[in-house]
């Protein structure tokens, strides 16, 4: 019975996926008869109506999830079993055809408005989309942020190792909660340690944590590319009062932001001691991305068993390594949450290990950008790609492999950054970019035309000239960013590491040199019709920056401080092993500084120094209540705020 639940559940998705996504339209996408997917056509409330009014025994048939992939006129050839022979004719395709084609042409209805903008910072990227721009902050702004101070600061026990580089994840914020009895906003950090962390987001006072054993003893020695350690930032479900998170041990706990207790009955997401990377909270199903191998699948009978199994394993001893996968878990019932996976590949390549983790698509569907690997779907290798999956990762719905994607393999410089997505010019568009150093922007409707392969625009190379993938890290890594400003101008804000392409456009603003890499700010415009993006201006020299953010008409952005550099070998000469390496990449090479710009014009407006004495990896500034927060390698978690 429960099965049969799950499968009305995931047509409900689907049948509501055009009401779901706030703010991001349909109405770009062609519907047909005779070429459209049964699946496509239940997707959107309007479309499915017409199906059902020529279908209606294919439409309440008991097998029509048998169906959902093929088109009409191939069941009117084969019915498969599914309906009677003649229930699908041509005249009934003709006349749903001539159905379709009067909807296209009716007046689209406005899209209802968006809920309030909150100030608090409840996922990784503020919101589901990745925006990484926090609409509710109202108090810095412009003409004080300079005047930013440090509030307070706070120190975790987490341990510090040289084999783990994130010793705790970004924070997440939920405003106005009830913890014992009084109202406060609340601050969730996720240790290496498996602890969670509650504290005042206003005071920086620990209000509780909760530690989480992992029961598993890793069989692989720790390195600083596979530590063993929690690696996912938490999501915030601020309507049920939970925080969910993943601990070593591979398992999603939801607990209450109160006090820490258990509320959901935890569930084996992803294998232990995998890279699981942030949450994203869409509807009730909760998502995270895993890759890089590191996991280790003791059940090799279950499903990410199986899918290992099937896979080139890893040349690593010990247990068998997990396989790329995205994962989602339902818990709309707590006491029963259900799993699912969808595997982008059999062992390490395809790794969607961006940033901001899974990306909300329209209609509830998922984005990611995967990495390296073999780009071969027909054997379930989705490596290079950009990927949009159904709701609850349940299957592929579309997908994006640039032209040169070999050479992007050949060279390490496939997906890093996690995509945004937003509306311009009656279309729904994706950002994305990475190692390649090159920015495009996709069509959410068609990621890559008819071809999978052909983006609405492509910059020209923006850096990383020498291809080079990890030595040192060079191109946009972590994510990118977007900002709508007050007179309706987009922006998108790109982490670039190392020096300017000889290729990169003029950018009209600049703040000096940047050696070292900077955020590189373009806008994007509509010219006759062709939608690009028009670089605008750079910021300071940075070392390894972390994606930047958005509030109030201000990018904040991190200059980390961190070792590019991974494996360093002398030219002819050996890479480092793991033991010698995890010292030069837990070594910094600068402390951390937090820039805030003009989000328009690109000027500094303020500038930490030495405030910060540590440094950061893969993290995040985090912008709400009025105040900037960021964490540090020694467990540190800084407030900068207007005194």
């Amino acid at each position: 019975m429960k099965s049969k639940f799950r499968l009305a559940t995931a047509l409900a998705g689907l049948v509501l996926a055009g009401a779901a996504f706030t703010g991001l339209s349909q109405a770009q996408t062609t519907y047909s008869a005779e070429q459209s997917s049964i699946g496509t056509l239940l997707e959107n409330p309007q479309t499915r109506s017409i199906f059902e009014k020529y279908f209606p025994e294919l439409a309440h048939s008991p097998q029509l999830t048998q169906a959902l992939e093929v088109t009409l006129p191939e069941i009117k050839a084969n019915n498969r079993g599914i309906v009677a022979n003649g229930v699908v004719t041509d005249a009934k395709i003709a006349a749903m055809d001539a159905d379709l084609v009067k909807l296209a042409a009716m007046p689209k209805a406005a899209p209802p408005p968006p809920p309030p903008a909150v100030a608090d910072w409840p996922t990784w990227g503020y919101d589901q989309s990745r925006t990484a721009w926090n609409q509710g902050e109202k108090t810095l702004n412009k003409d004080n942020v300079g005047k930013l101070k440090v509030l307070w600061k706070a120190q975790l026990d987490v341990p510090i190792n040289k084999d783990v580089l994130s010793t705790m994840t970004a924070p997440v914020i939920a405003s106005g909660m009830d913890v014992g009895g009084k109202t406060r906003d609340v601050m969730f950090v996720l240790g290496a340690n498996d602890t969670i962390y509650a504290l005042d987001a206003q005071t920086g006072e620990k209000l509780w944590q909760k530690n989480f054993p992992n029961p598993h003893k890793a069989t692989t020695p720790a390195s600083w590319l596979c530590p063993n350690t929690a690696n996912d930032t938490p999501t915030i479900d601020k309507k049920r009062g939970l925080v969910f998170f993943i601990p070593s041990d591979g398992k999603l706990r939801g607990v209450s932001v109160a006090d820490g207790s258990e509320k959901l009955t935890p569930i084996q997401m992803v294998a232990p001691f995998a890279r699981a990377w942030s949450l994203n909270l869409i509807g009730d199903v909760v998502y995270s991305p895993s890759g890089r191998a590191c996991g280790e699948v003791f059940d090799k009978g279950s499903r990410m068993g199986a899918a290992a199994l099937s896979g080139l394993r890893r040349a690593l001893p010990g247990a068998l390594h997990d396989a790329s996968a995205v994962n989602a878990v339902d818990t709309s019932d707590l006491s029963h949450p259900e799993v699912t996976h969808f595997f982008t590949s059999g062992a390490r390549p395809a790794a969607p290990w961006g940033r901001g983790g899974a990306v909300k698509g329209p209609g509830d569907s998922v984005l990611v950008e995967t990495s390296n690997g073999l780009y071969d779907p027909a054997a379930g290798n989705y490596s290079e790609s950009v990927l949009r999956l159904a709701p609850q990762a349940t299957r592929l719905m579309d997908s994006f492999t640039p032209e040169n994607w070999r050479d992007n393999l050949a060279h390490d410089m496939s997906g890093s950054a996690s995509p945004t997505i937003f509306d311009f010019s009656g279309k729904t568009i994706i950002a994305v970019s990475q190692k390649e150093a090159v920015l495009r922007l996709l069509d959410a409707a068609r990621l890559g035309g008819d071809n999978h392969m052909t983006p609405l625009w492509a910059s020209p190379k923006l850096g990383n000239d020498k291809k080079i993938g990890t030595d040192p890290g060079q191109g946009v890594w972590g994510a990118v960013s977007t900002w709508l400003s007050p007179d309706g101008r987009r922006f998108l804000y790109l982490p670039m590491q190392g020096p300017a392409s000889v290729d990169q456009p003029k950018f009209p603003i600049t703040n000096g040199p940047v050696p070292n890499g900077t955020i590189l700010a373009f806008e994007v415009v509509n010219n006759n019709g062709q939608i690009s993006a028009e670089p605008r201006w750079s910021g300071n020299d940075m070392i390894m920056p972390d994606p930047p953010v958005v509030a109030n008409g201000v990018v904040y952005a991190l200059s980390t401080g961190g070792q590019a550099m991974q494996n360093y070998a002398k030219p002819g000469g050996p890479r480092m092993p793991w033991t010698e390496s995890n010292t030069l990449r837990s070594t910094p090479v600068d402390n951390m500084k937090l820039y805030a710009y003009d989000a328009v014009s690109g000027k500094q407006l303020f500038n930490s120094g030495k405030a910060i004495p540590d440094w950061v990896h893969f993290s995040e500034p985090v912008v709400a209540l009025g105040k900037v927060y960021v964490v540090t390698h020694d467990a540190h978690v800084f407030a900068f705020g207007l005194k």
